[in-house]
């Protein structure tokens, strides 16, 4: 099976998902649009917000695109529409020489070391099938929602009142708001976690050296 099997997630490690999603909101999104090949574009989301279990908030994504994307026209028309979405968390190129002082095994048994070229990296694939929100006041509060979920860091937070009712109308018009509830999850972590712990951390130090700190905290922590 591809990947293999060390660079799965488990079922114990389902919030790693989340978190990275939380982390990265910007997908990339794969739909099929009557073409040979699929559409693809890049769309933040989050997880719906709702007084339910955290369990029920992680099975449904949020997000919104233009009237002019593709997808919106075959929401509308179509409705439910099946898709793919790819979360990248953080990654690195890992050289053989990463490891090249370690200790961890003999100087001419490479065997359990780094000894060709590859990546690191941290994915999240979702599928699901898409839905419109087309209720103006569910549209609303999605926005508001979804403005104050990707302000959450800012030091003074932008909010709908700053604006106009007339442009907040507007751009309710232009946009089209949906959910995506998810029928599959699954993490793509390739974090040398088939590697010695010395040799881990022998790579978490070259990725600390370009200014990668949680990636190379997420590799020495597998």
């Amino acid at each position: 099976m591809y990947p293999p099997k060390h660079f799965q997630t488990s079922e114990e490690e389902k919030h790693k998902l989340r978190a990275l999603i939380n982390d990265n909101a910007l997908a990339t999104l794969l739909v099929s649009i009557d073409e040979a090949f699929p559409h693809i574009s890049h769309i933040p989301f989050h997880f719906e917000e709702c007084e339910t279990s955290t369990e029920a908030k992680s099975k449904v994504l949020i997000a919104h695109v233009s009237n002019k994307h593709p997808l919106a026209e075959r929401l509308l028309t179509q409705g439910d529409v099946p898709l793919s979405l790819v979360f990248h968390g953080e990654h690195s190129y890992i050289s053989p020489h990463c490891g090249s002082n370690s200790n961890a095994h003999n100087a001419n048994d490479n065997s359990k070391g780094q000894v060709v070229p590859t990546w690191n990296y941290a994915k999240v694939h979702v599928t699901g099938s898409a839905t419109a929100i087309v209720d103006p006041e569910l549209k609303y509060q999605q926005m508001k929602i979804s403005s104050q979920h990707f302000e959450r860091d800012q030091q003074r937070p932008w909010q709908l009142t700053e604006v106009s009712d007339k442009k907040i109308r507007q751009m309710l018009t232009a946009i089209t708001f949906f959910k995506v509830h998810i029928d599959s999850i699954e993490g793509r972590f390739k974090l040398s976690q088939n590697k010695p712990t010395a040799v881990r951390t022998q790579i978490a130090e070259q990725v600390a050296r370009r200014n990668k700190p949680f990636l190379a905290q997420q590799i020495l922590d597998m």
